[in-house]
């Protein structure tokens, strides 16, 4: 009797231990085929799983995944070893069915964030508990958010994220695949189903592609909406004495704020978020490691954005990433060429050297004919010196009382004054012009630094930093020559430095946007046509930075992008920044003779009248040395006539 009560108990566990072991079989086939769909689906080449599988187990999920997925698959014990590739795709599969699994995530806490980036694809496989038979779809679908919330409390799965839970229907026997996402950090997950009973369908990875895309194009418009969320941002305000708001186009300082703060007010009213604004003063530089400024908010992790464009520094991408290039400023020194009288002797400039050798070798030969002529007829009164003195002054439009006594010495002077008008006249021509016309002796920074040009810097937060870190031979030598030696006082606001541009002889490097709209204010049409510009400090771009990691980038970025593409961007960007004035008329105006243009002939005059106080002494004692001498000569002859006599 015993014996035969035994025998049905064991047939029974036998047919139970099969029918477990059937159901473990079509589990981990289930799981593996599902999930090679998936990855397929998302175009995923290599897997990292993550569960409680036993070896037979594994080498099910590799076969599946390298025969029919030709993906790379790797287990791995714990999730501290992974570190997610940023440049391909990938996927993480997780066993949530397994205690340690989700133990192990429990532990990680914020950690787990790292791996929770946009180009890795997680699938939790979710085996639903056993009175799920008696739910309807929806109670489950709530059932798994509440489980998820309570486990993802600590982790930033934002919109760009790509978590996906897969759970089994105890009912059909099929799958359903829920993508749930958080608008923001304190909100709760959102779930978005892709597919249902996703097991009795068929199609597998092709219907998966369709699922996927419907679901990005119905959930596009909830991902983007952040719910009101207060985004934590800086903004650095450099000259807080004249700042008046963020919309004032007459205050050209902290243009790099302003004229960025428009696109982060459409992305605002775009992704439905507010601003909680942290102002600070300045953009921040790394000093002993630390950073300063605003970059040293987002080192301590205290802001999520920047409400500003800050320049593409390599330093910064330690603490920041950039989003989008919003914002280009040139740095430019502004000056006018000194007058050609300043840099060169004009008088001078009119002939080449050729003309001048012709000049003298004309007075050569006339000089040499005159001699020739005054040896031949032998009446001609006067002497070598004179002709030569007459040459001299008819060259130079002098007169002179020379009286030539024979037609040949007439016709001779005749046509040496002819040809000397035509190249007075022509000499005088060219001076005229030289003085109205500037020089072009600057054309790069090595020409600025020779010249006499005194130099200025606008007084930003960044040149100090870019003239000490310049590489250029050129324009080092500008800063240690003509800028650092006058310390602070170098360093001057716009209109300062543009009104020395106009009145003196000066150099002003500057942001363009600036300078230009000065230079619209006060300068006359025919002003602007002297201006000349040369570039020496090459400013990275202003780019939208937002802190190192953060789950919002991949959002962001995209409608910056879209700002950009329908045109937002330059828009605002012809709105801020002054465009370079027009040169209209560069004949107008003209230049007055100064002092400065005369210096060469006050100098000739000097050595003029030097000269000729030094050939009076030479012929005073000449002259009184021959009077000298003849008293001698006159007493020795008197005194030998006397002997004579005697």
């Amino acid at each position: 009797m015993a014996g035969q009560n035994v025998l049905p108990c064991v047939a029974a566990a036998l047919w139970l231990c099969v029918r477990l072991a059937c159901v473990d079989g079509q589990w981990i086939d289930g799981v593996g085929e599902l999930a090679v769909d998936y990855y397929r689906a998302r175009d995923v080449k290599s897997v990292t799983a993550l569960g409680c599988w036993n070896h037979t187990e594994r080498h099910k999920f590799f076969r599946t995944f390298t025969r029919d997925g030709g993906m790379l698959v790797q287990f791995v014990p714990d999730l501290a070893v992974v570190y997610p590739n940023q440049y391909s795709k990938g996927g993480m599969l997780i066993d949530a069915t397994c205690e340690s699994v989700l133990n192990e995530m429990r532990q990680m806490g914020r950690e787990l964030n790292k791996l929770l980036v946009g180009n890795v694809y997680w699938l939790f496989v979710e085996n639903p508990p056993n009175d799920t038979h008696r739910m309807a779809d929806e109670d489950l679908l709530e059932y798994l958010v509440e489980l998820y919330n309570d486990r993802f409390r600590l982790l930033d799965t934002m919109p760009y994220t790509n978590v996906v839970i897969r759970v089994r229907s105890p009912v059909t026997d099929g799958w359903t695949l829920v993508e749930v996402f958080k608008p923001n950090r304190n909100a709760r997950l959102v779930p978005e189903v892709i597919v249902t009973e996703y097991g009795t369908m068929c199609g597998g990875e092709s219907l998966l592609r369709k699922s996927l895309a419907k679901l990005s194009a119905r959930s596009a418009a909830r991902r983007r909406n952040l719910q009101g969320y207060s985004m934590p941002c800086g903004m650095a305000i450099t000259s807080p004495e004249y700042f008046k708001s963020l919309d004032d186009r007459n205050d050209v300082h902290d243009l790099y704020t302003k004229a960025n703060f428009p696109f982060i007010r459409e992305l605002m009213y775009d992704l439905n978020f507010t601003l909680n604004m942290v102002q600070v003063d300045a953009g921040g530089y790394k000093r002993n490691g630390t950073f300063s400024g605003l970059m040293g908010k987002f080192q301590n992790r205290s802001i999520e954005l920047g409400c500003m464009g800050c320049l593409m520094r390599t330093e910064r991408l330690e603490v920041v990433d950039f989003m989008v290039v919003t914002l280009i400023i040139r740095s430019s020194i502004i000056f006018r060429q000194p007058p050609l009288s300043i840099v060169s002797n004009i008088f001078e400039l009119p002939f080449s050297v050729g003309v001048w050798l012709s000049c003298v070798a004309l007075m050569v030969v006339y000089w040499i004919a005159m001699v020739a002529l005054r040896c031949f007829y032998g009446a001609e009164r006067y002497t070598v010196i004179e002709s030569l003195i007459y040459l001299i002054g008819v060259m130079s439009q002098r007169g002179n009382e020379l009286v030539p006594h024979f037609n040949g010495t007439r016709l001779l002077m005749f046509s040496f004054q002819l040809t000397s008008f035509f190249i007075i006249t022509s000499y005088s021509a060219s001076i005229v012009a030289l003085l109205q016309s500037p020089s072009r002796a600057i054309m790069t920074v090595g020409d600025l630094v020779r010249s006499p040009l005194q130099a200025g810097v606008m007084d930003t937060s960044y040149g100090r930093v870019y003239y000490t870190e310049t590489p250029d031979p050129d324009v080092q030598e500008l800063y240690r020559r003509k800028i650092r030696p006058h310390g602070e006082r170098s360093f001057i606001e716009p209109p300062e430095g543009i009104g020395r541009v106009q009145h003196e002889l000066y150099a002003f490097e500057a942001e363009v946007n600036a300078a230009y709209k000065v230079i619209k204010e006060t300068f006359a049409p025919e002003e602007v046509c002297k201006l000349h510009e040369l570039e020496a400090l090459k400013l990275p771009p202003f780019g939208i930075p937002i802190v190192k990691g953060s789950k919002y980038r991949e959002l962001m970025r995209q409608r910056l992008m879209w700002q950009r593409e329908v045109g937002i961007i330059k828009r605002f960007n012809i709105i801020w920044i002054h465009q370079k004035p027009q040169c209209e008329n560069p004949t107008a105006g003209y230049t007055s003779v100064r002092l400065v243009e005369m210096r060469y002939l006050y100098c000739f005059l000097a050595v003029g009248f030097l000269a000729a106080l030094l050939a009076l002494a030479v012929e005073r004692t000449w002259f009184k040395e021959r009077s000298v001498w003849a008293r001698r000569g006159r007493k020795i002859i008197k005194a030998k006539q006397a002997r004579a006599r005697d």
